[in-house]
């Protein structure tokens, strides 16, 4: 079987012998519908909220909270049908203020702002990002939620605070420590600060990925839900899933956890699948999470759900950015056991770090179970995988001949496209 990446240019194709093969998986690439129509009957057609030109009152104080650049939500698009509904609500736009949610993530660069919004609405509107908050009174303390894992101070961005209405637009995509994106999780974990986001990552880590992966409701979902009353505001949501091409299939708007059960659900037909056996090899790409090895490792704990004890993972990426210095140092984490991670991201070393700790819990658990992970690469982050313990190599094909000659010739082979977005379970599992 062969098979080219052509989402990766630099990627030399792979050729898996057919009597090794597997088959070849991957999340849905749905007919293209009409983005318009898929949007209007969305707007016009809220689940349990009215519409947002009826929620919203000219008075307001308007936060729109997205997900940031690093995300491939074509979030743009319904962020024009927010704009129009607020602008028919009589919301003047200086009470309109735009929030980018960056949860464990940089800052996205103005053309990357302007992507998400676009070039005139960044123009009319204030635009911050939660990345950016480095003071103290760039967060408020809402509270202490006294939740199913114990008491939780909840502090967050503290635009938060000072918005009478909330709205979220973002993308509803599988998630190790969520279950799934979309809904609450732009607030939360979404503006949280590094404890707040800390906790629900941990929540998610501290259970198997396949327990949590894909699984609309999980621990980390129930936090988020045990969250949101701490911003009443947060009245609006706009959850979108798209394919593996990353054209809309769904958009749902209104109640914010009413919005995620729905989207999730399509979701979960979306980006879950099922194949036939487990695999000595685990072919898988990171497209289109594709920025740094802390979000290639996406695709990792897609594979994790496959892989035989013992087996391999090839994961073809290009690593746009390396990882930062403070993140290549923690990694070092990476040579002690899941739970020695999970305590030291509770009390220990990496307390400071917990989003970090959780997501080193997370990848340590697919090193327990894979025997080698090579990270095929050529892009600015081709040094981090050794920092994480795994091998590097030029070529897919390579990697695999390589792979091979430790596991033996009927080695059995499972090629996973689109692996970011990927939840494959073996076909008995319930």
């Amino acid at each position: 079987m062969l098979y080219y990446y052509t989402y990766y240019p630099k990627v030399r194709e792979i050729n898996i012998p057919d009597a090794n093969v597997i088959g070849m998986y991957g999340p849905l690439e749905t007919s293209h519908a009409d983005r318009e129509a898929v949007l209007r009957e969305a707007f016009a057609n809220p689940v349990n909220s009215p519409k947002l030109s009826e929620l919203a009152a000219p008075e307001d104080r308007v936060l729109v909270v997205l997900d940031d650049a690093l995300e491939p939500t074509p979030t743009v698009f319904p962020f024009y049908y927010v704009a129009h509904e607020l602008h028919a609500a009589g919301v003047p736009d200086q009470n309109v203020t735009v929030l980018l949610a960056n949860p464990a993530h940089r800052a996205s660069s103005n053309s990357e702002v302007e992507r998400k919004i676009g070039a005139e609405m960044r123009r009319k509107y204030e635009v911050f990002q939660s990345a950016l908050n480095t003071h103290t009174d760039d967060f408020h303390t809402f509270g202490t939620a006294h939740t199913d894992a114990g008491p939780i101070t909840v502090t967050a961005d503290a635009r938060l605070r000072d918005a009478s209405l909330i709205i979220g637009i973002g993308g509803t995509y599988p998630s190790r420590f969520k279950g799934f994106t979309g809904g609450g999780s732009l607030v939360f974990p979404g503006l949280g600060n590094e404890d707040t986001i800390g906790e629900i990552y941990l929540a998610g880590a501290s259970r198997p990925a396949s327990e949590i992966l894909g699984k609309p409701e999980n621990p980390g979902r129930t936090l988020i839900r045990q969250l949101l009353p701490f911003t009443p505001a947060f009245k609006f949501c706009v959850d979108l899933v798209v394919d593996r091409t990353l054209n809309i299939t769904s958009c749902v708007t209104g109640a914010p956890s009413s919005v995620y059960r729905v989207s999730a659900d399509v979701a979960t037909r979306m980006f879950n699948f099922t194949v036939p056996e487990l695999a000595d090899i685990v072919v898988i790409d990171s497209h289109p999470l594709d920025t740094n090895m802390f979000q290639a490792a996406h695709a990792l704990y897609a594979a994790l759900g496959i892989l035989k004890q013992g087996g391999e993972i090839i994961l073809v990426s290009p690593l746009l950015e390396a990882v930062s210095q403070l993140s290549g140092t923690l990694a070092a984490h990476l040579s002690e056991s899941r739970q020695a991670i999970l305590h030291s991201s509770d009390t220990g070393d990496l307390s400071h770090h917990p989003a970090t700790g959780a997501q080193l819990a997370a990848i340590r658990e697919v090193a327990e179970r894979a025997s080698r992970i090579t990270v095929v690469t050529h892009g600015p982050g081709i040094d981090d995988p050794a920092k994480f313990g795994f091998q590097q190599s030029d070529h897919a094909q390579a990697a695999l001949d390589s792979a091979f000659g430790r596991l033996g010739r009927n080695a059995r082979v499972a090629l996973i496209t689109h692996g970011g977005m990927a939840v494959p379970r073996l076909a008995t599992s319930k």
